[in-house]
């Protein structure tokens, strides 16, 4: 697909996501979105609880039945060094980056020859943060897809973002509905959505660095994400800053 297109048919996809009534309207959506990159196995999955302990099971998708079926039954995210990434970082992450960047056992060497048995060669990981606290990623196979490639590499983690925030608004919109952030939260999530510095907020706002920090952990602990950013892209999927 020619790059005009695919950055084209991402951006609708994004804007259908975002008015998506149900749970299987917005799969349809994203998964035909995802398939058109050569990714079309997908789930929104917990694979730890919060306590980090292993916890795998998939919240909503549409993935390789014998795989998720064999990975879960079998345990392997107790010995997966892809899944255990999430634990390491916030970032989206490719299953190649992980298994060349990670020691790599006999294990682990299993569970990606088992994947590909049936048909997932290849895959991407984007951690979301889940209303319970658990590890939770939208993962991303199929048998041909190039990660490497720039502009599909954006479009598959730009859409798993949107898939996954627009998952928690249909599951669980009582949950959403009841987080409030106070002013001071909403005004640090708004500078940080502008790409500010904590540093550079507190100039803004008047205050100290660390209180801005101090803001910034409380509406990120209240939306249920782990990082600044998570926590600026949530509050305004939620319209809770503009």
């Amino acid at each position: 697909m020619p790059s005009a297109d695919l950055a084209r048919r991402a951006f609708d996809g994004i804007a259908a996501m975002k008015v998506a009534p149900d749970v299987g309207a917005l799969s349809a959506t994203a998964g035909r979105l995802f398939g058109e990159i050569g990714l079309p196995s997908f789930a929104l999955t917990r694979f730890f609880a919060r306590d980090r302990q292993p916890d795998a099971a998939v919240i909503s998708g549409d993935f390789n039945a014998s795989w998720s079926k064999r990975y879960i039954e079998r345990r392997y995210v107790s010995s997966s060094s892809i899944a255990r990434e999430m634990l390491l970082t916030s970032r989206a992450y490719s299953w190649d980056e992980v298994m060349r960047r990670r020691p790599v056992d006999a294990a682990q060497v299993q569970i990606r020859n088992e994947a590909g048995e049936c048909g997932l060669r290849t895959g991407l990981f984007t951690p979301v943060g889940w209303h319970d606290g658990s590890y939770s990623a939208v993962v991303l196979a199929g048998a041909d897809c190039d990660l490497e490639d720039g502009l599909i590499r954006t479009s598959a983690e730009i859409l798993s973002a949107y898939y996954g925030s627009e998952l928690r608004r249909l599951i669980s919109p009582a949950a959403s509905a009841r987080i409030a952030l106070s002013a001071r939260q909403r005004e640090c999530l708004a500078w940080v959505r502008q790409g500010k510095s904590s540093g550079v907020i507190a100039d803004i706002l008047g205050l100290s660095s660390d209180t801005v920090e101090e803001h910034i952990a409380a509406a990120c602990a209240k939306l249920g994400v782990r990082t600044r950013v998570q926590a600026a892209v949530e509050a305004c999927m939620l319209g809770l800053i503009d």
